[in-house]
């Protein structure tokens, strides 16, 4: 067992994914370290069963966003590093290095920090993504306010983060479904990130640029400073984060943004599907 692990999480529809994603760490980022993949209990994970990947199953007997929460499980203490990524992410870089350059700060929990936006503007947005509008509970985000008063500090990601297990609280999760439970009227989605914000908020920091980047900030007409986000103009990140309608495994226009990594000058979709191809080549059975 190697002191570091790479942890993704996913529901079953995303192995094939994490699977390109697991290659992608290998092949572009010189991964040395262990790989570890998390879901629900209902998940089939025989396409990625004895291959050198550990497999985490939760208690969850089905697909929920609030799954996430468990990445700060004592389970993974058998690690000294973690890092977690989400499955639409490009790897650009040695990520040995990555991770021992962000050594240093822990025992923060180091996360991406693309957005500019606040803690309560992601909650309202993720809110309303899953039919919860905030006119309607008012009283909710009242509350919100009153127990959590750096509610208007900038959001950090949870795309990425980096962080010792061994740091974490042991009470880390169930305050994290506490908190979920205590709102669910505006985040019936159960999404993650705003969550562990409101809970986790004085043990994260910034990850900054050096290290990690959505991919739009990466594109050499945006390299130019940018205090906001952390962002000097002169990084080499070796994450690249591509979300949503981004996805590497989508196939995108030449002229989308999203079309190209120019680190790596290669097609998003094509790497992904090269990637996905070699899964079993990379990881055979063992």
């Amino acid at each position: 067992m190697a002191d570091s692990v790479i942890l993704l999480v996913g529901s079953e529809g995303y192995l094939p994914h994490a699977k390109a994603l697991f290659v992608n760490c290998v092949l572009q980022g010189e991964w040395k370290g262990d790989f570890c993949f998390m879901c629900d209990s209902s998940c089939d994970t025989s396409s990625i069963e004895n291959r050198n990947i550990a497999i985490h199953k939760t208690e969850e007997t089905s697909w929920t966003n609030a799954i996430k929460f468990r990445i700060f499980s004592q389970h993974f203490s058998t690690w000294n590093y973690l890092l977690y990524l989400d499955c639409d992410i490009l790897i650009q870089g040695d990520l040995n290095h990555c991770c021992e350059q962000m050594q240093p700060r822990l025992p923060k929990i180091l996360c991406d920090s693309s957005s500019q936006a606040s803690i309560l503007d992601d909650w309202k947005h993720f809110g309303k993504l899953a039919g919860a509008e905030p006119e309607s509970h008012p009283e909710a985000y009242q509350r919100l306010r009153e127990r959590f008063p750096h509610i208007d500090s900038p959001i950090l990601a949870s795309s990425t983060m980096f962080f010792s297990p061994g740091d974490i609280p042991e009470n880390a999760v169930d305050d994290l479904f506490a908190v979920q439970a205590d709102f669910v009227d505006i985040n019936p989605g159960c999404y993650d990130q705003q969550v562990m914000n409101l809970t986790l908020y004085d043990r994260m920091e910034a990850m900054t640029k050096y290290r990690c980047s959505w991919f739009a900030f990466d594109d050499p007409g945006n390299r130019v400073a940018c205090p906001e986000r952390h962002w000097l103009g002169d990084e080499n990140p070796e994450i690249i984060h591509y979300w949503g309608m981004y996805a590497p495994w989508i196939v995108k226009t030449p002229d989308a943004g999203a079309a190209h990594n120019h680190r790596l000058d290669r097609v998003c979709h094509e790497l992904y599907a090269e990637n996905l191809e070699a899964f079993e080549r990379i990881f055979p059975h063992v």
